[in-house]
């Protein structure tokens, strides 16, 4: 056989090989991490939602000018380090990192972080997380619609750029360091339009997307070009499975690397064989009921006060959540300044609670709505909703839950137009005005369905805001805490809740940090452990 012959017949060998390997083989040397998600049905756009679970996938995607590591210290992302203060507090000079690329290979410019916040404030967008920058100066003219530029943004060239406050804001760089301060291209957000988020979704962050299905996941590859630190994993594959046994079986037989395990399986799962798998963290979060102050019944103070007391919050920590939360004192948790180690805990009085309804005028009791989205009720907000329900049925509150799809949820919610409802909320950064301010302030109540108006507790919180004395914004926290909770009934908070989540064992370097968020950062899988586990 000639040299030649033997060359294609090495060739043909090697192709006849390589044709009859497994498809599986091949894929399994990238390191696709497979996540399970809900499906919220919702845009990526972090500008237009607050669901956790979508900001799982923002983060991977688009970055903001800097983010909260697992030690909830601030890390410089987009920027070249923390930047320049004035001496009254009030201008903040960046200077971005050169050579930032965006995903469609357009370099990143002061000009985009200018448009980023101008799109923010602009009525047109209906952005729902605007409280987290709205003390740039001009941020509320624009809310307001008076003007189309943001006055306290300054661009010094493409690389340099000034912001300026109305105030000292001490929290301000956690503040821009949340998902909803994310980064966008302008260009490819402006030629996206209604499209942004939904069929595309561009940022500076290690994954790029290839792939949105509402219905299916959301698919994602490395970033060539990325400006950071190499990240392990080739891919990030979030797949959209909603019902929570689903989601458990699919992660027992490999398909999935990891989910949130819900609740009230741990006690049974940390007794199984995937017990080692197991991970908890305990989230800067509250799960409370919050009640609409528009509706003609729940506009009286009493009928509100009514429903806490008929509520029996350590049943629902103990027996619904089977012991893996604890009873909320307070709106602000333990961790956060401005709580209140020494306020009672609440306690059930279901003939006080008919009392206080009959001195209203319903003797009778009342008959009110509760939306949720459709997708919810296989979820803990859906099973604790029927638990409260359940509970203050007793005292003469009838709850209807009405379920919408999630489209028409985030239309009635942001309209104000929920009656009651069962929310969780989780810090926007690691301070009290990330969390209560961002709540249940006036201006941020009315899009977030509370419709809380009062004069006192605004104050309260404004004063904290300029105050740069810690221990003295630990007082007004806490005073504006019990009037919200304890005095107007504004929000009902019931349960503080530990989160656990399911990861193989070959998947590594994964924690949690502050919030209900998963960070994907540094991740990797060890492919030798993952295919000897199959």
């Amino acid at each position: 056989m000639g040299k030649n012959q033997i060359y294609g017949a090495f060739l043909a060998l090697i192709l006849t090989v390589c044709l009859s390997m497994p498809l599986e083989a091949a894929e399994a040397e990238k390191k696709i991490l497979r996540f399970g998600a809900v499906n919220q049905k919702s845009t990526l756009d972090m500008q237009l939602n607050t669901y956790s679970r979508v900001m799982d996938i923002s983060d991977a995607i688009v970055e903001p000018l800097f983010r909260i590591d697992e030690e909830n210290k601030l890390v410089p992302v987009l920027v070249k380090e923390m930047p320049r203060v004035s001496e009254d507090g009030l201008t903040y000079s960046f200077s971005l990192k050169p050579g930032i690329k965006f995903h469609d290979g357009t370099a990143l410019k002061a000009s985009d972080v200018n448009y980023t916040f101008k799109r923010m404030f602009k009525p047109s967008t209906e952005a729902v997380a605007s409280y987290v920058c709205e003390m740039i100066v001009g941020a509320q003219d624009m809310l307001e619609g008076t003007t189309e530029s943001l006055k306290g943004f300054k661009i010094i060239d493409d690389l340099n750029f000034e912001i300026t406050l109305d105030f000292p804001y001490s929290p301000f760089l956690n503040s821009i360091a949340t998902a909803y301060a994310g980064i966008y291209p302008e260009k490819a957000c402006e030629t996206a339009g209604k499209d942004w988020g939904l069929t595309t979704y561009i940022g500076t962050g290690p994954f790029k997307v290839t792939k949105i299905d509402l219905d299916s996941g959301v698919f994602t590859e490395r970033f060539a070009d990325y400006h950071g630190e190499k990240q392990p994993l080739d891919g990030i594959e979030f797949l959209f499975v909603d019902d929570p046994n689903t989601r458990r079986m699919e992660y027992e037989s490999g398909n999935i690397d990891i989910l949130a395990l819900d609740a009230t399986m741990y006690p049974e799962y940390s007794k199984g064989p995937l017990a080692p798998e197991i991970g908890s963290y305990t989230p800067i979060g509250i799960i409370f009921i919050n009640p609409n102050m528009k509706d003609e019944q729940l506009s009286d103070v009493r009928v509100r006060e009514a429903i806490s007391l008929a509520i029996d919050r350590r049943a629902l920590a103990e027996d619904l959540m089977k012991g893996t939360a604890v009873e909320a004192k307070s709106f602000l948790l333990p961790g956060l300044i401005g709580y209140d180690d020494k306020v009672p805990a609440y306690r059930r009085d279901v003939v006080r609670a008919k009392k206080l309804l009959a001195d209203a005028g319903y003797a009778d009791g009342i008959e009110i709505e509760s939306y949720i989205r459709n997708t919810a009720m296989n979820e803990m907000t859906g099973r604790i909703l029927l638990a409260v329900q359940n509970q203050i049925k007793e005292a003469g509150v009838n709850i209807t839950i009405v379920q919408v799809d999630p489209a028409a949820m985030s239309d009635i919610r942001s309209s104000g137009s929920v009656p009651i409802e069962v929310f969780d909320w989780y810090a926007d950064f690691p301070d009290p005005d990330g969390f209560i301010y961002s709540m249940l302030y006036s201006s941020n109540a009315e899009t977030l369905t509370s419709n809380y108006k009062s004069a006192k507790f605004d104050a309260l919180l404004n004063d904290a805001r300029v105050t740069t004395d810690q221990a003295k914004r630990a007082e007004l926290y806490k005073k504006a805490d019990h009037l919200a909770t304890r005095v107007d009934f504004a929000a009902m908070p019931l349960f503080h809740e530990r989160l656990y989540y399911l990861a193989k064992p070959y998947v590594k370097n994964f924690r949690m940090v502050y919030n209900d968020v998963y960070h994907f950062y540094g991740v990797d899988i060890d492919l030798a452990a993952k295919n000897k586990a199959r």
